[in-house]
């Protein structure tokens, strides 16, 4: 008789236990759309739009296209539209496009170069 090898079911409870954000590292470049039902912390390049609950653009990021959340702080480079119910740009932000939001956070020292528009309005 021949014993069958034990299966480990630590591996699918790992992934769904969620975890993390999935993380952008700064060596990292990505062409393309990300789209996440969690939280994304970018940290290299992308050049597409992203959809995610959460999206944390860190200052040595640089994201070139759209991003649409629940949740955005900038302290990176921005060139495209925001938009989410929470945005906050942060003193280390370069943020250059629309942002669409219900509240909106810009510390001092962050360089902004768009237009705002609270979510909701036909303006």
């Amino acid at each position: 008789m021949v014993a069958k090898p034990e299966r480990s079911s630590e591996a699918p409870q790992a992934a769904q236990a969620g975890g993390g954000p999935s993380i952008i590292s700064k060596d990292l470049e990505i062409i393309g759309n990300l789209k996440s039902s969690g939280n994304i912390q970018i940290d290299g390049r992308i050049k597409g739009e992203i959809r995610s609950n959460s999206v944390s653009v860190s200052p040595t990021a640089h994201v070139e296209g759209s991003i649409l959340a629940q949740s955005v702080q900038v302290g990176g480079l921005v060139k495209g539209r925001v938009e989410a119910p929470n945005v906050s740009i942060l003193q280390s932000a370069k943020m250059l496009g629309d942002v669409v939001h219900d509240v909106l956070e810009i510390e001092g020292g962050a360089h902004f170069h768009g237009a705002c528009q609270k979510l909701g309005n036909a303006d």
